[in-house]
């Protein structure tokens, strides 16, 4: 009796210590969104009072407002659906060509070029903006869409061509081998076979591309100047000026610029965690 009272015992707090350790990781991650959206709906005169509020009182929209009305935003935020589109699509054509590659046909050097496209993932984005910068320099490219599309189909290549290539293994051949014997071509298999059973793989393929792109800040910021081409996430930086920082606008901003992402992802949300475990089974 009391051996199982012991063991309850332990269960019960272990039970309770990941409970608590979880609850504690959630507000983490939780409170401080709560406090920028309540934040957005404050006057400027409330946002630095004391004891701070949680709901606030009155609450007003003239921070979205002042947001939705800046001419400046909006363009940054058309920027931004431009180039995350770009990338998206580009990454979308050439993961789905290299991934079958990749997955059906052996030659030499396969696997080294294989790995060395995943090693580049090793190096932070730090060490490669200097070479980067020189090249698009170089090309007269600084300052354009295409210069920003080309680094970050960089970063998307890697992990979307290995995911999309996982995936591919796993697919029967014999179904592409019954389609040849039927006369389809190879681009007839890819669109009306492989592509339509890859539906996980290239909804993970297509959120990993666009949330990278879309909220990508550090090559956004070197390789942009001045508004014509800037995106949303290097705009918002500039809500920190000599005066101070202006928090309600910049929290309304940041929460509008993140509902397209939000929106997205919770479409795909079932395919990309489906393409996401399949992709990572073989490699």
């Amino acid at each position: 009796m009391a051996i199982l009272s012991t063991s309850h015992a332990r269960r019960v707090a272990h039970h309770s210590v990941v409970w608590i350790s979880g609850v504690t990781l959630a507000a983490f991650a939780v409170v401080p969104l709560l406090w920028g959206v309540s934040t957005s709906f404050k006057r400027e005169a409330d946002v630095y009072g004391f004891p701070p509020k949680w709901i606030p009182s009155p609450a007003t929209l003239t921070n979205y407002l002042s947001v939705v009305r800046d001419p400046a935003l909006v363009h940054e935020f058309v920027n931004t659906l431009i180039i995350a589109g770009t990338t998206t699509a580009i990454a979308l054509v050439i993961s789905i060509l290299g991934g079958y590659g990749f997955s059906r046909y052996r030659f030499r050097g396969r696997d080294t070029l294989l790995w060395t496209v995943l090693l580049t993932q090793l190096f932070p984005r730090v060490v490669v903006i200097v070479p980067y910068f020189v090249i698009l320099r170089n090309v007269q490219l600084i300052n354009t869409y295409q210069g920003l599309v080309m680094v970050y189909l960089m970063v998307v290549f890697p992990v979307a061509i290995w995911m999309i290539k996982g995936f591919f293994d796993n697919l029967p051949k014999e179904i592409e081998e019954a389609a040849e014997m039927d006369g389809c071509s190879l681009l007839r298999i890819l669109w009306s076979i492989i592509i339509p059973m890859s539906r996980p793989a290239l909804a993970a393929v297509t959120m990993y591309s666009f949330i990278l792109a879309y909220n990508e800040f550090l090559f956004a910021l070197v390789f942009t100047n001045g508004l014509g081409k800037r995106p949303l996430s290097v705009g918002l930086a500039f809500f920190i000026d000599d005066t101070g920082v202006n928090w309600g606008e910049l929290m309304a901003a940041s929460l509008l610029m993140s509902l397209p992402a939000i929106v997205v992802f919770s479409l795909a949300q079932k395919l990309l965690v489906r393409g996401l475990s399949e992709g990572a089974v073989k490699g």
